[in-house]
């Protein structure tokens, strides 16, 4: 399976936002995703348009033939402590019918690649703890589980 890893730009929204509503409309035990509506479509088009005018984060498209298969987004931030950049993982997808293809393994390499070489201190993620197919993923590339770190948030 050839994969090319491109960056997201504005002219890949309307090939995308199918993705970003697989996404959304995924489980974490890859099953049971349902079909998108035309106004969740939308909505993901909406989502795209915020995503590009943001700026803070990047999105890299995995792309086989004519098809995107797949996205990983990503952000960086700075680890005051070691002096040195850290690149999050905020979201990683690969669609339905192409799990289980290396379609995941391949935005991830793609983004151990752009750490090291920009020499970030780390590579972190968050993960549902019932996403065994994630789970296994990232113990494969040398992600460790860090115990007794707990996830913290404010909706606003």
């Amino acid at each position: 399976m050839n994969i090319e890893i491109i960056h997201f730009d504005e002219s890949h929204i309307p090939n995308v936002k199918n993705l970003i509503a697989g996404y959304l409309n995924s489980s974490s035990n890859g099953v049971n995703e349902s079909d998108p509506s035309p106004d969740q479509l939308e909505q993901c088009e909406q989502i795209l348009n915020r995503f590009i005018n943001d700026g803070s984060s990047n999105c890299y498209l995995a792309k086989q033939d004519h098809e995107y298969i797949g996205f990983i987004i990503l952000s960086w931030s700075f680890s005051i402590s070691k002096g040195y950049p850290v690149l999050r993982i905020e979201a990683l997808y690969s669609s339905s019918k192409h799990r289980k293809k290396r379609v995941g393994r391949k935005l991830m390499e793609h983004a151990i690649g752009l750490a090291i070489s920009n020499r970030a201190t780390r590579l972190q993620l968050e993960t549902d703890d019932d996403n065994a197919p994630a789970r296994t993923l990232y113990k494969q590339l040398g992600f460790k589980l860090i115990q007794g770190k707990g996830v913290y948030m404010s909706f606003l």
